[in-house]
C-alpha cells in the first residue's frame, strides 16, 4: 500500500521544518491517478493545520495550488473533475460540453448527447459546484451553447426521440448546477428564465415534474425571484384537490365510483356501506348510493359500484366518462395486481385526465412511476407502506362533498388507516413523500436524489456494465451516502418473506444495514453479511457493501444483495443445500427483485450480473415465466428451482456444477 498523505507529513515534520520539496511529495501522492478526490484534499488540509508552523513559505504555496486552483485562463478546455465513478466530461473554449480532451467539439449529434448525458450525471453527484469557480464569462458561453438544446423540437437528426427526451433531461440538469454556481444578479435571471421556458414546454410529464422538484429543491429558489418560479411551477403541476371541475362541470353532481374489492374482503366491505347509510339501489346488486349536503355546496350525490376484484382489471373504467373515481380494496400480489392492471387497461387519449384511482393495498408506491408514466394525468392515492383497513367510503366521500383539498383528504386517510399515527397515505399533493418513492426515470435511483432525469439512451450497455466494476470513489466508505443499501436491505426482507427458501432464516426481516466497508487490496467481495446476537437476542445480520460499488444503481444493487445472501447462507452453513439448487434460488431472486419496478433495462442489468458472478447463459424469460406463474412464493422455491432445471441445457447445468460458478470474477 502506498505511504498516506498523512504519514508522508508527520514524516517531514519530524525535523520541525517542512520544506517545499517535501510539500511536493505529499502533492505527487494526492495526484498520482491524476485527480486530487475530496479525501485526499481533506487530507491535505489537515496536515496544513496540523504543522501549520513548520511550512515554508514555498512549501504551503505547493499545497494551496492543489487545494484552491486557479480558474483556466479563458480559451483553455477545462476538465470538469469528474469523481471516479464518472465519465470524463469538458467544457470547450467556446462553452461546448465535448467527451474530448482537447476539446475538439462533438463530431454527431449522439456524441453531443453523451456529453451532455456525462454532464448532467457529474452535476447530479457532484458533492460542490462544478462551475462555481469558473469565470463568469466561461459560465455565460456555457448557458449560451445549452440554450440550444433546451427547446422542444423535433429531434435533430441521428437522434431518437428518446434520445432527445435525455437530451434535453441532461441540459436542465446542467443548466440548474449552472444556476445555482452563478451569483450575478442578470446572469441568474436569464438562466432561470430559460429554466422556466424548459418546464413549461416540456411534453414529458415524468421530466417536467423533475425539473419542478428540484428547482423548489434547490439553494438557489430559497429566496427571490427563482422561489417565486419554483412555486408558481409547483403549483400548476402538483394538483391541490381532486379532479372536482372536471366532475361536477355542466351542472352536474353525481359522483360515480366504480370500487373493486378482494374476495375476503368484499362482504365486510359493504356491511361497513349498510351501517353508513348507504341503500343499495337493488337487493344484490352491489350498487349503493347516498347524498350529501354541505354548506355553500348543496347536495352531492354518490354512487358505488362495488364487486369482485379481477387482479389484472383494477382500471377497466380508466376513460370512462361515466366513472370519476375507480377504487381497490385487496392484497397487491407482491405489485402484480397494479402491475398487471396498468398493462392491460386502455389507453385513452386524455391520459387519464379527470379521474382519479385510489388503490388501499399494501405498498402501492412501487408502481407510481407506472403510473405517471402511462397515465400522465390520472390523479392516483395510494399506500406507502401495508394497509390496515378497508377504505372509509363514508368519510372520504363527505369531505369530497365539501370539496376537500388534498391537504385535508390526506390526514383523514392516515387517522382510519389504523391506530399507528403513520403518514401511510400518498396522494397528488404528497409532493415530498412522492419524490421518496417515485422513480420517474426508472434508473434505480429515487427522484428525491436524483437531479438527473436519466434514461440511459445513448450507452445503454457500456452504462449499466461500469456498474458491476469496482470504481474507486472520491470519499472514504464513512462519507458515502447509505440510502442505497438502506433501501438494498430493505428489499432483501421483503424478498425473504415471499420466498420459500429465503424465509425459513429470515421470515421476520432480520438483515440489517451496516452501510460501506472500504475493501482490502485484492477483496472481491462485493456485499458482507455478519450473523449476530440482536438486542432481542435473535440472530440479526448485518449487512455492508464494498465501497467500489458505491456507484451502482439501486436497482441493481438492491439485486445483487438479493443474490449475496444466498451466497452466504450457502458459505456459512446456515443452509444447506445442492450447490446448484443454491445458485439456480439465487439467480431466482436476483430477477425477481429486478421483477418489482418497470425499468427498460433489466436484460442489461441481468446479463452483466451472470458475467459479474461467472455464471452461465441462463435465459432470463425463462425464470420470468416461473416468477409470472408463481401467486404464494413470488421470490422462489424448490418447485421453482425444479422446474428451472428442468429448462436448462445440460452444458449448462454441468457448469453450474463447478465451484468457482457463481462466485464473483476478479477485476484488476
Amino acid at each position: 500500500m502506498p505511504t498516506s498523505i498523512r504519514r508522508l507529513a508527520t514524516t517531514a515534520a519530524a525535523d520541525q521544518v517542512i520544506t517545499k520539496e517535501e510539500a511536493q511529495q505529499l502533492v505527487a501522492r494526492a495526484t498520482a491517478d491524476g485527480k486530487v478526490t475530496s479525501y485526499e484534499r481533506a487530507q491535505l488540509r489537515a496536515a496544513l493545520a496540523q504543522h501549520h508552523d513548520l511550512f515554508t513559505a514555498d512549501a504551503r504555496r505547493a499545497v494551496d495550488e492543489v487545494l484552491s486552483p486557479r480558474p483556466p485562463p479563458p480559451g483553455q478546455t477545462v476538465a470538469l473533475d469528474p469523481t471516479p465513478s464518472q465519465r470524463p466530461v469538458f467544457l470547450s473554449a467556446d462553452g461546448g460540453f465535448t467527451v474530448n480532451a482537447s476539446g475538439a467539439a462533438p463530431r454527431t449529434p449522439v456524441e453531443q448527447g453523451e456529453a451532455l448525458f456525462r454532464a448532467g450525471e457529474l452535476v447530479d453527484n457532484a458533492r460542490d459546484n462544478v462551475f462555481a469557480a469558473l469565470p463568469e464569462a466561461t459560465r455565460a458561453k456555457a448557458f449560451a451553447q445549452l440554450e440550444r438544446h433546451l427547446a422542444v423540437t423535433p429531434p435533430p437528426a441521428g437522434l431518437e426521440a428518446r434520445q432527445a427526451l435525455q437530451a434535453r433531461a441532461s441540459a436542465g440538469a446542467v443548466l440548474l448546477h449552472l444556476l445555482e454556481g452563478t451569483k450575478e444578479p442578470q446572469l441568474q435571471a436569464t438562466m432561470l428564465a430559460a429554466y422556466e421556458r424548459l418546464v413549461r414546454a416540456e411534453p414529458d410529464k415524468r421530466l417536467q415534474e423533475n425539473l419542478v422538484f428540484h428547482l423548489s429543491n434547490s439553494s438557489a429558489a430559497r429566496s427571490g425571484p427563482a422561489k417565486q418560479v419554483a412555486a408558481s411551477l409547483m403549483e400548476a403541476l402538483a394538483p391541490l384537490s381532486p379532479p372536482y371541475a372536471k366532475w361536477f362541470a355542466n351542472g352536474n353532481s353525481t359522483v360515480k365510483l366504480d370500487w373493486q374489492i378482494g374476495d375476503e374482503f368484499v362482504d365486510g366491505f359493504r356491511r361497513m356501506l349498510t351501517t353508513a347509510g348507504w341503500r343499495e339501489t337493488q337487493p344484490g346488486s352491489g350498487v349503493y348510493q347516498k347524498a350529501f349536503t354541505e354548506p355553500g355546496v348543496g347536495e352531492t350525490k354518490f354512487e358505488l359500484r362495488t364487486r369482485l376484484a379481477g387482479g389484472s382489471n383494477l382500471l377497466e373504467k380508466l376513460g370512462d366518462p361515466g366513472v370519476h373515481i375507480m377504487g381497490y380494496d385487496g392484497h397487491a400480489s407482491w405489485g402484480k395486481n397494479q402491475v398487471r392492471s396498468i398493462k392491460s387497461a386502455p389507453r385513452p387519449a386524455s391520459g387519464g385526465d379527470g379521474q382519479l384511482f385510489f388503490s388501499n393495498l399494501c405498498v402501492g408506491k412501487s408502481q407510481l412511476d407506472a403510473f405517471k408514466e402511462t397515465f400522465p394525468n390520472l390523479q392516483v392515492a395510494t399506500t406507502y407502506g401495508s394497509s390496515a383497513v378497508d377504505t372509509d367510503i363514508d368519510g372520504l366521500a363527505r369531505l369530497i362533498a365539501k370539496r376537500a383539498k388534498w391537504t385535508d383528504i390526506n390526514p383523514f386517510l392516515d387517522r382510519v388507516d389504523g391506530e399507528r399515527g403513520r403518514d401511510n397515505f400518498i396522494t397528488p399533493a404528497s409532493t415530498l413523500v412522492r419524490e421518496q418513492v417515485l422513480d420517474r426515470d426508472n434508473d434505480g435511483q429515487a427522484d428525491y436524489l436524483d437531479k438527473h432525469f436519466n434514461v440511459s439512451t445513448f450507452n445503454v450497455a457500456t452504462d449499466t456494465a461500469r456498474e458491476f466494476r469496482p470504481v474507486k470513489q472520491d470519499r472514504p466508505a464513512a462519507l458515502l451516502d447509505g440510502t442505497k443499501i438502506h433501501i438494498a436491505a430493505q428489499v432483501l426482507n421483503t424478498v425473504s418473506e415471499f420466498s420459500g427458501i429465503l424465509k425459513q432464516v429470515n421470515e421476520h426481516s432480520r438483515v440489517l444495514p451496516g452501510g460501506w466497508f472500504e475493501p482490502d487490496a485484492g477483496d472481491v467481495e462485493v456485499v458482507r453479511f455478519e450473523k449476530v446476537k440482536g438486542r432481542d437476542g435473535q440472530p440479526e445480520y448485518r449487512m455492508r457493501v464494498n465501497a467500489r460499488y458505491a456507484h451502482m444503481s439501486e436497482e441493481a444493487l438492491r439485486a445483487t444483495c438479493v443474490f449475496e445472501f444466498n451466497r452466504f447462507l450457502q458459505a456459512s452453513g446456515e443452509q444447506r443445500l445442492d450447490p446448484v439448487d443454491r445458485k439456480l434460488a439465487a439467480v431466482i431472486s436476483f430477477a425477481q427483485s429486478l421483477d418489482i419496478d418497470d425499468s427498460f433495462r433489466d436484460d442489461e442489468v441481468f446479463t452483466n450480473f451472470l458475467a459479474r458472478y461467472n455464471l452461465p447463459p441462463i435465459p432470463r424469460g425463462d425464470i420470468q415465466a416461473l416468477l409470472d406463474a408463481e401467486h404464494h412464493d413470488y421470490a422462489g422455491n424448490q418447485a421453482m428451482v425444479n422446474a428451472l432445471k428442468a429448462k436448462l441445457a445440460p452444458g449448462v447445468l454441468a457448469t453450474l456444477k463447478k465451484p468457482e460458478v457463481g462466485e464473483p470474477v476478479r477485476y484488476v
